[in-house]
C-alpha cells in the first residue's frame, strides 16, 4: 500500500490495460493529496478549536478566502489568520462540534451539513431550509440575518453561531447572473424527488464552465468577489445589531483556478488537498462595549429536518454529484 493506496488495485489493472491509466491517475492523487496534508500538517498544525475562543457570536463565511477577505472587508476590528481545522464544511464542523456538549450555544446555519451533528451538540440548532431560493438555489443572506437575529431574541443568554452559505456557490450578484444566463450552469431540479427515478440534473458545474473555456477564471474570481462583497453587508449589518464582542470567520477556504506544485492543474473548489488556499482563513475579532451573561441549559427538541430535503440541497450546492 502506497499513501493508503491499494497497489493490487494497479496489478488488477495491468490485466486490463484499458484501465491502467486511470488506476495511475488515481495513485498519483493520492500520493498528491497525502504529500500536502503532511507538508500542511507540518508546517501549520491541527487549527483553531473555534470554540475554545473568546466570543458571544460566531459569523461563519462559507468557502471565504482570508486574502480576498482581507481586500474586501468592511467591518471594523482585528484582523488575523487562523487555520480552519478542515478544508470543507463538514470536517470544520467535525472538528469544531462534533461529540461535544455546546449548551450554552445556538447554531443558526444555512449549510445543510449541520444536519449531521448529533441532536444533542447545542442548544438549540435552525437550519433555514425552508427559506432556500429556488431561483439560486441557496439561502440568500438576508434570510440567514433575520433568522439569527430572531433566535438571538429567543435566546439572549446563549453563544450564538451564524453561518452564512456564500461565498459558496451558487454565487449571487450581477456577473453570476450574467453567467446564468449565458451559461447553463448546473442546478437541482428539486419537482423531482431524490427517488424519482426520473431524477436528473442538467447544464453543468461553474468549475467545469471555466475548464471547457465557457467562463473565463476572470469572470469566476470577479463573481466570487461580488458574491463576498454582498454577504460581507449582511454579515457587517448582523454584528451591528447583535451585543457581546464578535468574530467573523470562515469554516475554510476556496481554490479560484491555482496551481498547487507539483502539478501543473489548475485547481478549483475545495475538499483536497489540504494547503493554505483552504486551510487558512479569516478571523477578525470585533469588541464591544458589554459582554453578554451566558448561561448553560439542556438542548430543546426541534424538529429534525427532512433527509430528503438535505440531500436536495446538498446537490444543489455542489456537494453531491
Amino acid at each position: 500500500m502506497a499513501g493508503g493506496y491499494d497497489l493490487r488495485s494497479l496489478e488488477n489493472a495491468v490485466e486490463n490495460p484499458s484501465l491502467v491509466v486511470s488506476e495511475l491517475q488515481n495513485l498519483w492523487s493520492s500520493v498528491y493529496h497525502r504529500g500536502y496534508e503532511y507538508a500542511f500538517r507540518r508546517r501549520y498544525g491541527e487549527g483553531i478549536d473555534v470554540m475554545a475562543a473568546d466570543w458571544d457570536n460566531l459569523v461563519v463565511l462559507d468557502a471565504c478566502r482570508w486574502d480576498y477577505f482581507r481586500d474586501q472587508n468592511p467591518i471594523e476590528g482585528e484582523f488575523e489568520r487562523v487555520v480552519s481545522q478542515g478544508a470543507g464544511s463538514w470536517p470544520f464542523m467535525e472538528g469544531n462540534f462534533a461529540g461535544r456538549e455546546l449548551h450554552d450555544t445556538v447554531y443558526v446555519s444555512s449549510n445543510p451539513f449541520a444536519r449531521n451533528l448529533d441532536g444533542g451538540t447545542f442548544h438549540d440548532v435552525e437550519l433555514p431550509l425552508d427559506r432556500w431560493d429556488e431561483e439560486f438555489n441557496t439561502v440568500r443572506p438576508g434570510d440567514v440575518v433575520d433568522v439569527a437575529l430572531d433566535y438571538h431574541e429567543r435566546y439572549p443568554n446563549k453563544r450564538l453561531i451564524v453561518h452564512f452559505m456564500q461565498p459558496h456557490r451558487p454565487h449571487l450578484g450581477p456577473t453570476a447572473g450574467r453567467l446564468r444566463e449565458r451559461v447553463e450552469l448546473r442546478g437541482y431540479n428539486r419537482d423531482r424527488g431524490l427517488d424519482d427515478p426520473s431524477y436528473e440534473r442538467t447544464g453543468i458545474h461553474l468549475w467545469q464552465a471555466v475548464e471547457d473555456g465557457r467562463v473565463s477564471i476572470s469572470e469566476m474570481r470577479q463573481s466570487y468577489r461580488e458574491c463576498l462583497d454582498i454577504v460581507l453587508g449582511h454579515a457587517s449589518d448582523l454584528v451591528d445589531a447583535l451585543d457581546g464582542r464578535s468574530v467573523v470567520t470562515a469554516d475554510h477556504g476556496e481554490l479560484l483556478g491555482e496551481r498547487l506544485p507539483p502539478s501543473p492543474q489548475r485547481r478549483y473548489g475545495h475538499g483536497k488537498p489540504q494547503c493554505s488556499q483552504l486551510r487558512v482563513v479569516p478571523w477578525l475579532v470585533v469588541e464591544a462595549d458589554t459582554r453578554r451573561e451566558v448561561t448553560s441549559e439542556p438542548p430543546v427538541e426541534t424538529d429534525r429536518v427532512d433527509e430528503s430535503v438535505v440531500e436536495e440541497r446538498l446537490h444543489a450546492l455542489g456537494y453531491r454529484d
